[in-house]
């Protein structure tokens, strides 16, 4: 957490989303009795997979590799959600990063992170988005993760497309997002392997936008890791 978080967490302590205990934004109670989880499955159609790999039926859709999903976004994930993003509970990022690394250890022993030698990348926000909220809520959850996983993190990709996708209709925002991603420094992506980084997923546009670009740009592989899927 940097100086300015541990500012605003001394000027707004945190307070639990799901019942509002003081001193932490999620706590152990809720999480274990609110927090239903995704479970060892394929991030788009939900049918059992080993290591939440894209199961073969999904692989047409040219998605990444593996998705690690905590929950789905539903009941109090939801709420916590959109407290992080629309109420300006920046700290609420330290406790969804905290699900997110859990679910990516849970999956990947430190052998198998080690040899991957991961580059950890945001998906990149609208700036309309980040003005409104006062922050980049992908960014600041991207380096909160590679802080936890003792992993590098860069803001590669660079985003064109600045429509807001929220309420648009599927086909409104596979549209929105083909081709509307970039690459800003291909060197520190050539030949990596990337984990990208989003709060949630809903139709898997933004996610299969960003693995072709990166791939364009000489990713090795693309892996994900989002917090929540919505129904």
């Amino acid at each position: 957490m940097s100086i300015f978080e541990r500012t605003i967490s001394l000027l707004a302590p945190p307070i639990c989303v799901g019942c509002g205990v003081g001193g932490v934004g999620l706590c152990e109670g809720c999480i274990a009795s609110q927090i239903v989880g995704y479970g060892e499955r394929c991030w788009r159609c939900g049918r059992l997979s080993a290591g939440c790999r894209t199961c073969k039926s999904c692989r047409w859709f040219r998605g990444p590799r593996y998705v690690w999903l905590p929950t789905n976004y539903e009941d109090l994930a939801a709420r916590t959600i959109k407290a992080y993003k629309f109420q300006h509970k920046r700290y609420l990022s330290e406790d969804i990063a905290g699900l997110m690394t859990e679910t990516f250890w849970e999956y990947n022993s430190s052998e198998i992170i080690k040899r991957s030698g991961y580059l950890v990348v945001s998906l990149p926000t609208a700036t309309a988005r980040i003005r409104e909220r006062g922050f980049d809520h992908s960014s600041l959850l991207a380096k909160t993760i590679a802080q936890k996983l003792n992993m590098e993190y860069r803001p590669v990709l660079g985003r064109l497309a600045q429509d807001s996708q929220v309420g648009a209709i599927r086909t409104q925002r596979l549209k929105q997002l083909e081709g509307k991603f970039f690459v800003k420094n291909e060197k520190a992506v050539n030949g990596r392997n990337v984990l990208l980084i989003d709060d949630v997923l809903t139709t898997g546009g933004s996610l299969r936008a960003a693995v072709k670009c990166l791939r364009l740009a000489g990713a090795k592989h693309v892996d994900a890791l989002v917090f929540a899927k919505k129904l």
